[in-house]
């Protein structure tokens, strides 16, 4: 069978901007000789679009969001998370019209604490579980977590060859001139090992309770299993180390995967299994909660990021594959490039969100 051919950009330059937002958030019903979709867009149990926001924006961007056809957002909340600060930022949102379905707080998990299993990590881990327990009675579906500690994420910033400004890493400019020792010591495999397991046996069941799926983020960059990153082991690089942590957490419902699309795009052939042998594998057994839908130009040992229509990864595909498991997951866009006039990433993130809209909106016509 040959692979579903790549959306051509010229297909959607084919209409202005505003046409196509206007058309995709078109409510009017459709003549009856029509082609409709096989589920409607805002059904809960199709593929979410959303972007990910700060509880502190003002209602004037929670109101853009909504006018150019958003329902879903994922949230990313600070240290001062109260019960009382979500509720009120999800009672904000739902004015317009906006779902709370990801929320997360990565000043409660990832502190070295936590992460190097330090004394007081106990302390941290109750911070979290806390966080937790809150999200369980405010009804939101999931959280993100991560685990690399010593992470670098780029070497340099760079112009792409279209024009916008994007991160670039190179994993020989990593060794030579960025890679130090981050921390007091050398944290190895077997250490970040036992310090995943212990944090998430504690996590894990407090998630259950509280009917909260966790989404595990891959190390971003994957370099090679187990290579030191600034003197600490990477352990999330590929499908084994995935493999191994849903084993740890009993293939428990409530944990799975925040699929990052642009990371495993990342580490190419080097993943033991692709982006839609994931998605079939994890999306079958409905553990994607999150994607991270992004895209980039190469595999390491050097690759930029770019605009889901710019990179090497046919994103289309990716966004049947996920419709084909029928992955309920809310997807954003993710790392925007830099371009002009844009300090705050409005229009790269306006521009992501229409691409994946039609993405979802083609593969919602052929899969059903």
């Amino acid at each position: 069978m040959k692979p579903a051919r790549k959306p051509a950009r010229r297909d959607f330059l084919k209409l202005p901007l505003a046409a196509g937002v206007a058309g995709a958030v078109s409510a009017a019903p459709r003549p009856a000789s029509a082609a409709a979709p096989g589920i409607d867009e805002y059904d809960p149990a199709n593929t979410k679009i959303a972007t990910a926001v700060s509880p502190n924006a003002n209602d004037d961007q929670f109101l853009f969001l909504q006018q150019i056809g958003l329902r879903w957002v994922q949230v990313a909340f600070g240290q001062n998370a109260s019960y009382e600060y979500i509720k009120t930022t999800q009672d904000r949102l739902l004015r317009f019209g906006l779902k709370i379905h990801c929320a997360y707080q990565e000043s409660a998990y990832r502190t070295q604490k936590i992460q190097l299993g330090r004394p007081g990590r106990d302390e941290d881990i109750e911070k979290f579980q806390t966080f937790i327990g809150d999200l369980g009675r405010l009804g939101i579906f999931c959280t993100k977590i991560d685990f690399h500690p010593g992470n670098t994420y780029t070497t340099k910033e760079i112009v792409s060859p279209r024009g916008y400004g994007v991160r670039e890493f190179n994993l020989a400019d990593f060794h030579q001139s960025v890679e130090k020792q981050m921390f007091d010591r050398v944290y190895t495999a077997d250490d970040m090992w036992a310090n995943y397991t212990y944090f998430i046996k504690a996590v894990l069941p407090v998630a259950e309770k509280a009917d909260v799926r966790l989404g595990l983020h891959p190390d971003d960059p994957p370099t090679a299993a187990s290579s030191m990153m600034n003197g600490v082991a990477k352990i999330f690089v590929n499908y084994d180390g995935i493999r191994r942590a849903d084993e740890i957490a009993g293939r428990s419902r409530h944990w799975g995967l925040t699929l990052c699309v642009g990371t495993w795009s990342e580490g190419g052939g080097e993943m033991g299994k692709d982006t839609f042998g994931m998605i079939e594998d994890f999306g079958g057994r409905g553990k994607i909660f999150a994607v991270h839908f992004r895209n980039v130009s190469a595999p390491l040992p050097v690759f930029h990021e770019t605009f889901q229509d710019d990179g090497y990864m046919d994103m289309y595909r990716v966004m049947k594959a996920l419709r084909q498991v029928k992955s309920t997951a809310s997807l954003i866009p993710d790392h925007y490039p830099t371009i002009v006039n844009d300090p705050g990433h409005r229009i790269a993130d306006t521009y992501s969100i229409t691409y994946m809209r039609a993405l979802l909106r083609r593969a919602n016509e052929e899969v059903g």
